[in-house]
C-alpha cells in the first residue's frame, strides 16, 4: 500500500530540523581553518564531520529514543527498531576541504529496511533535495516532475566522484568499456551527482566502494524523480549491498550498463 504523506510528516518535518542543524554548524566553520584527520583506509575526515554526526545522533536520541542510528562517524546505535536514521554528516569531505561546493550532508530514515525519506543537503550551492517514497522527489521545494527517457547508452555522458570507483582490475574493465559506450566522463560530484540526475541534468551516475550511509539516502531521490538506482548486477540497494552503485535516468541506458 502507498505511502502516505501525512503518515510521514512528523518523520520528514523531524529530518528538516536535522539537515538544518547541520547546516549551521557548516557554516560557522570556514574550510580553511578545518583541522583533518585521516581514517585507517586513508579516508580524511574534519572535526566538523564528528560535530555535525554527535549533534544530530543527540537530537535523534531525544525525539525518537527508540529508533536505530546508522552514521558513518560513531557506532551504530541498535535497539533492533524497525525505525533507522541513516546519517552521513558530510558525503564529500575532500571537496569540503578543498572549498569545494560539490558536498552535502546525507539523511535518511528507513522503515522495516526501507528507505521512505531521503535529504541531500548542500550549503555551499544551496540545494536540497528531497525523496519521499510514494510522494515525489523535491528541489528547494519545487516539486521534480517524475520522468525518464529511453536514450541508449551511446547518446549519454557519465559522472563518477573518482577513479577509486574504478581501482581493481575488474572494475576497471568495466570503466573502459563505459567509457567506449558512452561520449564522455565527468568526475567529482558526489552527493550532487545524484540530485542533478533527479533533475535530469546528468544523464547516468556510475560509482563503486560506497556504504550504506553514502547511497541509502539517495534511493528515495531518484526513484521518486523518475530515475533508476541499484547495485551493478540491477538489484535493489539496501544495507547488505557491496556499494557498487548505478543511477540512470533512462531504463535502456541503465540496462545496458548492467550487461557491460
Amino acid at each position: 500500500m502507498p505511502l502516505k504523506l501525512k503518515d510521514l510528516s512528523q518523520y520528514l518535518n523531524f529530518a528538516k530540523k536535522l539537515v538544518n542543524a547541520s547546516e549551521r554548524i557548516i557554516k560557522k566553520t570556514p574550510s580553511h581553518r578545518l583541522k583533518i584527520d585521516f581514517k585507517s583506509d586513508k579516508s580524511p575526515v574534519t572535526k566538523i564531520d564528528m560535530k555535525i554526526e554527535k549533534e544530530l545522533r543527540s537530537m535523534i536520541i531525544k525525539k525518537y529514543p527508540g529508533h536505530d542510528i546508522y552514521g558513518e562517524e560513531y557506532q551504530n546505535k541498535s535497539n533492533n527498531s524497525p525505525f533507522v536514521w541513516v546519517i552521513d554528516p558530510i558525503d564529500g569531505t575532500k571537496n569540503f576541504i578543498n572549498g569545494n561546493g560539490n558536498f552535502g550532508t546525507l539523511i535518511s530514515l528507513c522503515i522495516d529496511k526501507i528507505p521512505v525519506i531521503g535529504i541531500i543537503n548542500c550549503p555551499d550551492i544551496n540545494k536540497t533535495w528531497i525523496g519521499i517514497r510514494d510522494n515525489g522527489a523535491y528541489c528547494n521545494g519545487k516539486k521534480i516532475k517524475k520522468s525518464q527517457n529511453n536514450l541508449n547508452l551511446s547518446k549519454l555522458y557519465f559522472s563518477t566522484s573518482g577513479m577509486t570507483a574504478f581501482k581493481s582490475n575488474n572494475k576497471n574493465k568495466k570503466y573502459n568499456a563505459l567509457i567506449k559506450k558512452t561520449k564522455y566522463a565527468t568526475f567529482g560530484g558526489d552527493c550532487v551527482q545524484y540530485g542533478l540526475l533527479a533533475e535530469k541534468r546528468i544523464p547516468l551516475v556510475v560509482e563503486s566502494f560506497l556504504k550504506p550511509y553514502d547511497y541509502i539516502p539517495l534511493v528515495n531521490i531518484v526513484e521518486e524523480s523518475g530515475g533508476i538506482i541499484s547495485d551493478w548486477k540491477g538489484n535493489p540497494l539496501n544495507f547488505q549491498s557491496n556499494g557498487d552503485v548505478v543511477a540512470s535516468i533512462s531504463k535502456k541506458a541503465h540496462q545496458q550498463f548492467l550487461k557491460i
